[in-house]
This record gives C-alpha cells, structure tokens and sequence, in this order.
C-alpha cells in the first residue's frame, strides 16, 4: 500500500504528538505523582508508534515503543518519576523531532537508530524496575473491569454475518472452497482515537493477503479507502491457513482493537442469508399491512416527532475546524487584493467632474460603489480571520528550552506566559519564533545572575522570564522581560568606544536609548565567553534585522539591577491595511492610520529649536518634527509656508510630528513589496500600493523614524 498521501498528515499529527509530549513531561517532572499526566504521555507515546509504524518508519517506531514501555512501568507503579528519567525523555523527544525533520526534507526517516538514547532509557527502566518496591494494586478502575470483549458497552459482534453477497461474489465464495480453501468470516475493530483509520485497515488486507485471498469486503474497498466508515469493517477470506494465524496478523497491526471471526461453510453462508432476506420481507409486509390498517390521521403525528427525535440523537459530532493549505489562502488573499484595486477604480472615476453620469444613474453608480466597498471590506476581515492564528503554536516551546538552558547555566528560572490565545497574521506567526527564542536566550543567559548573586541582592533564587502578548490597536505587543541585572550601559559605551565605535566625548553626551542601541550592531557582544547560548555575536541584531522585516520594531527599557523588558511590535497583517494618503511636491504616499495620533494645522511661527532640532509644544508635549520632504529629498519649496500641517504619530510613548504638503483622505491599500528594485537605506519606505488611477504610492514606516 503507497502511504505517501497520509504523509502530510503524519506530519502535522507527529507535531501535535511531540507538543503534547513535551508539555505533559514538563507537567510530570513538578507533579510527577499524576496519574492523568502519566496516561497522556502514555497514549500520545501508543499513538506516536502506531503511526511511525503505519507509514513504515521503523527507527521511529522502535524509539517511541520502548517510551511506551517505560510509561507501562510508570503506570503500573513499578518505577517512579525521576529527574534523569525526564532528561531521558527529552533526548528521545528531540530524537524523534530529528527523524520528522527528515521527513519533511526527504519522505524518509533517516539512518540514525539512536541506539545511545535507547541503552540508557532501557538501562533505566531495567534499574528502576529491579530497585524500586512496586506500590500496591490499585483497585482495577470501573473502565478496567471492563472484560477485554467489550466496545462501548457492546459485545463485539459478528458484523460479517450481515454482509448480503452480489451473485459474483456466491459463485467466488463457492469455488474457492470446491478447491479445498477453508472461508473465513472475519471483523475487525479500529481503536476509536485512531488517526489513520484507512491506512490500519489497508495494512491489515495486506497481511491476510499474504496467506490467502479477500473475497467480500464491506464496506467496499473503495469506501475504507475514503473513511467513510466507524471503527470496524469485515471481510469474507479464503486461506489454508489456520484462522487463528489469519487473526494474530490482523491483531499484530497497530491500533486494532481486537478481531473477530469462524471458519463458516458455503452452504451455511447462503442458507443462513436467504433466511435473513425472509425474515427481513416478511417484516416489511407486516409494517405495510400494520400501516394499511391505521387511519393515516393517527399515524403521521405519532410518527413525525419520532423520526425528528431519532436523527437528532444520532446525528454524528464533528470536528468544525479544517486546515487549509497555506497557498490556497494566499492565492485568495490576493484576489481580494485585486477585487479592492478595482474598487479603488471605480472610485477614482467616481470622483471626477460628472463621473461619466448624470441625474439617476448618478445615484445608482454611488450606491454600487457603496456597496462594493462594504463587500470587499467583509471579504477582507473574513479573509483575515482566516489567516489569523494564535501565538500559541510558536510559544508553547519555549518552557521546554528555558528548563535546558537552566541546567545548562546552572541558573535557576521560570518562565511565565500571558495572552497565548493572542492572533496574528499565520505570514507574521511563522517568522517570529526564532527572534522571541534569541531574546529569551538572552534573558537566561545575559539578564538573570547566578544564585549567589541574588542571595546577595536580596532577590529570590529562583528568577523569572516574562513572555507577555497582547493586542493594542493594529498591532500586537510581545513583551520579553526579566527580573535580572539589567543593562549595564556604562559598559556597553565603554565597549563601544573601545571598538572605535564612539569617541569618550560622544559617549558622554549619549542618552540611555542610545547606548543600549549600541547592543542591536551587527557583531556586537557583551559577552565574556563564547558559548552555545550566546555570544557569538549573533542575537540581537538578528532579532531587529527579522523583526523590522516583518514591518515591526523593537526597543528597550532597562534598570541596573531591577531587569530588562524587551519590546516587539508586530502588525496584525502584512497584505491590507487602512492609510492615510499624503502629498509631497505632487508625490503620493501612505502612512498606516495604526501609527496615527492627530492632525494638527499649526503656524510655521509656532516652531521652536530644543538643541537645533525643529519641535513644537501641543497640549503640554514637546514634540519633535520631521519635515517629509527633506527626508525624501525633495525639492525645496520657493517661499516657506505660513501654515503646515503636520501629521503626529505615535510608536509606544514616543511622539513625532511630520509635516506634509496636503492630506488626500483615508483609504484601504493593498500591500506591494517594492524587493530589490530600490536601494531603501534609510528603511523609511516599506512598500507600494497601486492607487484607483493606476499612480503608484509609496508606503512609508514612520517606525523608523524613532
């Protein structure tokens, strides 16, 4: 059987597995008592081996059944929970992490056979099984007193027994035992939480098949090929082989609940059949004559509210949620895009003089735009939910890798994280999980002292990593704090001006931000060693380098002594947004409403110098101004104007004034990389959207401004 079609499917469940696996372990090293903790990691363990093993991964297979076997021993009580068990099973987990990772690259699970990791989780299991007094039985639970023939509160059935066979098949079934075959009726049951219930079912066809030949299935095969089944099917066999063989093969493929059947005779078979077709048209004609007797008037309201109530009872429950492919979504993405360009079309012919109409036709053509206009902007929020996922999928890592590092440091810590459920842009999602890791990093190694230390500082032993997320206008807020040394910024400007960076003149006139800016240079570390935590001279620059490319910005706030807490703006999208349009010398461009605070008219006599740099004073603010066009280099205009407006935007508690030309109105622009057509060194520019007329506007980031 090709099990290549399930492989995306294994993939993404695997994930799921080892997440789920990570997080129990986790849970089990604080608590390691809890039995619900220990039948998780046991099942996800069972169902991890029973999908490596379906799709033909042996090494991996073999890895996760000797975890399994661990977990046995663990439920049973016969070993305990211990810290080097734990480690143990990370390793595994990472191990099996490395096997899914070729996977993806190649379809194949690789050659390592781990054989390292195996000795020692067998060594344990040996040793602790040998050593520690095993606890006494606990009362079987009322699910174990269950006997083994059971299935939800069933006796497994014969299910085969009610197959009706086409004349083909009658005529197969009785040559093949005119030939000496013994026939087999055989149901087979499925593990309700199965995953790939086809591919179970196709691997227990191919290891009948080696003893013999499938006559009859039910459901067809075509059928068990699409799922459409519940957790059993049944087929009719002719083998030489002992039934009790054709059984044990069937129950040697994982997640088989258990298997059923007899060896039956022809003539048994087809008489037994033809009774039950009597039996059957002999009810249906006492149901016809019962309801030829009863006045119709009885009938239909005695029978309406049982029929309403026996599909409602049996209506099946489903799963509401679905996966989409990530490029379906794109390429839908992006005829929304175009459906809002021609929106914006029709509204820049709308605009001019008569519009190309006149009196009722006028009134007709505003209204289609109206309407258009409220049909893209729905198209386009719903698109947006769609591509909107929770943080979670990045973050529910990290409190694995900030109990490593704390081995690995020798520094006790904990991590604490709010608003996972937080959504963002799945394009923002999947980019993020490597600059929120290097912070992190840099919190553990960096930011948190020794234990000693903090004894002395009078801090608790233990320290602590914040991972905060949550939603502020157009944008998400991601926090990374600690409650560790801080920023020693008297050494970074020492060490800045030891690079040649600075001048001791020029560092002396550095405000706090600008020394810590310094941290966020390619290459530079204020590391004291090189390790495989940090100090490579790799980290922060990274993190600002990925950040800003997903048009989000970075900073931080410092206390020497108190802690660092690091800053990360994310948009919530990166394809649409809601702009204001601007002019400068005739050139059009946007600025995105999320950074907008006010538009102020002011007079040009109103602009003061604080250290020769243009501000103005609004309601109690000294704000600094940015004239547009000297940013852009643009022409300067021949006579100063008496009035300007200026356009205050806001990034965290930090305010800017620019000043534009002329304001055009708010717009819905669709998003346009620019790539490497233009040379962006002052990053100001983030981008390019085409306009209703076909003019295409620049997008400004005036994140970059701060």
């Amino acid at each position: 059987m090709d099990v290549s079609q399930y492989l995306e499917i294994f993939i993404d469940e695997t994930n799921g597995h080892l997440q789920n696996l990570s997080d129990c372990i986790m849970s089990l090293e604080k608590d390691p008592e809890n039995m619900d903790t220990i039948n998780e990691i046991f099942r996800a363990a069972h169902s991890l081996k029973g999908m490596a093993g379906t799709m033909g991964f042996k090494r991996m297979q073999r890895l996760t059944h000797d975890m399994e076997n661990v977990f046995q021993e663990v439920r049973s009580g016969n070993m305990n929970v211990t810290s080097g068990l734990v480690d143990v099973l990370f390793q595994c987990l990472d191990a099996i992490d490395a096997y899914l990772e070729n996977v993806k690259e190649s379809s194949e699970e690789g050659t390592d056979d781990n054989e390292a990791i195996i000795k020692e989780l067998n060594d344990i299991l040996a040793s602790e099984t040998g050593n520690a007094p095993k606890k006494e039985e606990s009362k079987p639970t009322e699910k174990e007193e269950k006997p083994k023939e059971t299935l939800n509160g069933e006796k497994y059935q014969k299910k085969y027994q009610d197959i009706e066979f086409s004349e083909k098949e009658k005529d197969e079934l009785r040559t093949s035992e005119e030939k000496g075959l013994n026939l087999y009726g055989i149901t087979v049951y499925i593990q309700e939480d199965c995953l790939l219930k086809a591919a179970r079912a196709f691997l227990v066809f191919k290891a009948v098949e080696d003893y013999g030949n499938i006559i009859v299935y039910n459901p067809s095969s075509q059928d068990i090929e699409d799922e459409k089944f519940g957790v059993d099917f049944s087929f009719y066999f002719a083998s030489e082989t002992p039934l009790e063989k054709i059984i044990e093969v069937s129950k040697a493929v994982s997640e088989i609940e258990e298997v059923v059947g007899e060896k039956v005779i022809y003539k048994e078979l087809t008489v037994a059949a033809a009774k039950k077709e009597e039996e059957e048209a002999a009810k249906e004609a006492e149901k016809t004559k019962a309801a030829e007797n009863v006045p119709a008037s009885v009938v239909a309201p005695s029978k309406q509210p049982q029929t309403a109530k026996k599909q409602g009872q049996g209506k099946p429950v489903t799963n509401r949620t679905v996966r989409v492919d990530i490029e379906k979504l794109d390429a839908l993405m992006n005829q929304v895009s175009e459906l809002i360009i021609a929106k914006n079309s029709l509204v820049a012919i709308g605009s001019t003089s008569d519009g190309g109409t006149s009196g009722a036709n006028s009134q007709a053509f505003h209204e289609q735009i109206e309407y258009l206009e409220r049909i893209t902007t729905s198209l386009h929020e719903s698109v947006m939910k769609v591509r909107m996922v929770p943080i979670e999928s990045v973050v529910q890592k990290f409190p694995r890798m900030i109990r490593d590092l704390s081995k690995k440091l020798d520094k006790k810590m904990e991590l604490y994280m709010t608003g996972e459920d937080t959504e963002l842009d799945r394009t923002v999602v999947d980019q993020i999980g490597d600059p929120l890791q290097h912070l992190l990093r840099n919190s553990a190694d960096h930011g948190l002292e020794s234990a000693e230390t903090r004894r002395k500082r009078g801090k608790p032993e233990v320290g602590s990593i914040h991972l905060n997320a949550f939603q502020e206008g157009n944008n998400v807020i991601i926090e990374v704090s600690d409650d560790g040394n801080g920023i020693d910024t008297e050494s970074v400007k020492n060490k800045a001006i030891e690079r040649g960076l600075i001048t001791p003149e020029q560092g002396a006139a550095l405000s706090q931000k600008e020394i810590i800016d310094f941290l966020f240079m390619p290459s530079f570390s204020m590391a004291k060693k090189i390790s495989d935590v940090s100090g490579r001279g790799v980290g922060l620059d990274v993190v600002k380098s990925n950040i800003e490319t997903l048009g989000g910005d970075v900073e931080v706030k410092s206390v020497l002594g108190e802690g660092s807490k690091f800053i990360v703006r994310l948009p919530l999208t990166l394809a649409i947004i809601q702009a204001l349009m601007v002019e400068v010398r005739n050139e059009k461009y946007a600025i995105s409403l999320g950074s907008i605070e006010t538009i102020e008219e002011i007079i040009a006599d109103e602009i003061k110098f604080v250290q020769a740099k243009e501000v103005i004073h609004i309601r109690g603010m000294v704000i600094p101004l940015i004239r547009l066009d000297q940013l852009l280099d643009c022409e300067p205009e021949d006579e100063e104007r008496e009035s300007l407006t200026v356009i205050i935007v806001r990034k965290g508690d930090k305010f800017a004034g620019i000043i534009v030309d002329e304001l055009n109105g708010q717009q819905e622009i669709v998003i346009k990389s620019l790539g490497k057509y233009i040379n962006n060194s002052t990053k100001i520019i983030s981008g390019a959207t085409v306009l209703g007329d076909g003019e295409v506007a620049l997008i400004l980031d005036v994140n970059t401004l701060f």
